[in-house]
């Protein structure tokens, strides 16, 4: 649909009073049209430093991350833990897309475009589906950051046309970037990274992806696109030099598990305890220095003749007599021990060491209480505060931090209506009428 002409006259209007002054990103305003993770957890990096988020939602339905389990369940009240860890410092608006059955959306979604600086979607089938074009974005706002994130890439970056317009989840995108082919033990199959790491991977991405385009906006006043494909980011990101060894020397290289091929030691190891695994970790001569000369009196064997040429040099030295020797015994020395002995030991040699953490010994652990690892925030569909993980990375001067917790189904639609857009009373129920939102979700809420 063509842009309204009353949207194209629009002034700015600042940061909304309800949304604290904090962090470097302060007076920025994200539009998020995304769903799920690899599109919303970007505008969320955006909220957690500053700026205002503005998260769009299918009317009465919300964001399929809604339904993810695990759930928080207070009473009769119900959170997805995934949720209400990630939405937090996010505005929730309704409204439907569908511009195309949906006019009176589009003033709406043109306006919310004209009075942001980003616009961050991850709907794919855009312009099929929802009659939305980056011509007509632009045209609302010459200056506007697109992020268009999605599996494969948008076709007017190159690709195969039929293959961007593909569906994607995070495996899928893992899947076709090869990752699996790098995870796990070398005798099972591909393994996928849990939790939804591609994901996340295709958001951290588009967040600096988003920032680098608007470095460029602010020298010279033009918006741009950013394409963010996921099986991209994770090639790039996460899988090394998997694609340059092959291109040039035509070797696969393949999955190893948790030990690496060609230094030791660089493992996971059992320790005394059921469930305790300690991560021991050394990578040339000068850490394994340290480590054979505070361990190899340990088990009697002579720091000089199992020095790294000998057992941590390559393949070859890993699996020679004295490399295998040294793996044996050291397993054995890891398992006669509780996690926290092991530890101990080689960090007060400064060999890196550290007991497999889970989420019980995280949240116990002083260092990460000190650091404010994890934070208390009022989740607005329990109507009460649970505790949410903390903020990375941390600022000197102008600290990120949790405001809000996640919102409910169009929690402020009608406060982004009337003091971003304008709009009175009349025109918001006008517009409800319409079907482009739903009820106010103070009476959705009863």
């Amino acid at each position: 649909m063509a842009v309204p002409a009353s949207v194209k006259q629009m002034e700015r209007r600042p940061p909304l009073d309800m949304v604290p002054k904090f962090g470097p990103l302060q007076g920025l305003r994200v539009l998020s049209t995304a769903s799920v993770i690899a599109g919303p957890f970007c505008p969320s990096l955006f909220g957690w430093y500053g700026a205002e988020v503005i998260h769009v939602e299918n009317p009465g339905i919300g964001d399929a991350m809604r339904t993810l389990p695990p759930m928080i369940t207070r009473g009769d009240k119900v959170v997805s833990a995934p949720w209400a860890n990630e939405a937090t410092n996010r505005l929730s608006m309704e409204l439907d897309l569908r511009l195309s059955k949906m006019p009176a959306s589009g003033e709406i979604f043109y306006g919310l475009i004209r009075q942001s600086d980003f616009w961050i979607e991850n709907l794919v089938w855009q312009e099929q589906r929802y009659s939305i074009t980056d011509k007509e974005v632009f045209e609302a706002n010459p200056k506007i950051i697109i992020v268009h994130v999605s599996g494969y890439g948008k076709p007017e970056f190159g690709g195969d046309k039929d293959k961007c317009f593909r569906a994607s989840y995070d495996m899928i995108g893992q899947c076709y970037a090869g990752w699996p082919n790098l995870i796990g033990p070398a005798d099972a199959p591909p393994s996928r990274a849990n939790r939804w790491a591609g994901d996340y991977c295709a958001a951290m991405t588009a967040f600096y992806g988003a920032l680098m385009a608007y470095v460029q906006m602010e020298k010279d006043g033009k918006g741009q696109v950013v394409d963010v494909s996921q099986y991209e980011a994770v090639a790039r990101n996460f899988c090394e030099s998997y694609y340059c060894t092959y291109l040039n020397t035509g070797v696969k290289m393949r999955r190893t598990g948790n030990k690496a091929g060609g230094h030791q030691p660089y493992n996971m190891f059992k320790s005394s305890e059921p469930a305790m695994w300690v991560a021991l970790a050394t990578f040339g001569p000068g850490v394994y220095r340290r480590f054979i000369e505070c361990w190899a009196p340990e088990v009697g064997l002579d720091p000089e003749e199992y020095n790294w040429q000998a057992t941590s040099s390559g393949k070859e030295a890993v699996n020679s007599e004295k490399g295998l020797k040294l793996h044996s015994l050291l397993t054995e020395w890891i398992a006669a021990r509780s996690g926290k002995e092991v530890e101990d030991f080689f960090n007060a040699h400064q060999v890196p060491c550290t007991r497999v953490y889970d989420a019980e010994l995280a949240s116990k652990d002083p260092h990460w209480l000190d650091r404010e690892d994890f934070v208390e925030v009022e989740d607005q569909t329990l109507g009460e505060k649970i505790k949410v993980t903390g903020l990375c990375p941390k600022f000197s001067r102008t600290p990120g931090k949790m405001w809000r917790g996640a919102p409910r189904i169009g929690q402020d639609t009608e406060v982004v209506l009337k003091e971003i857009l304008g709009y009175n009373d009349e025109k918001i129920q006008e517009l409800r009428k319409a079907g482009c939102f739903g009820l106010p979700s103070c009476e959705r809420r009863k």
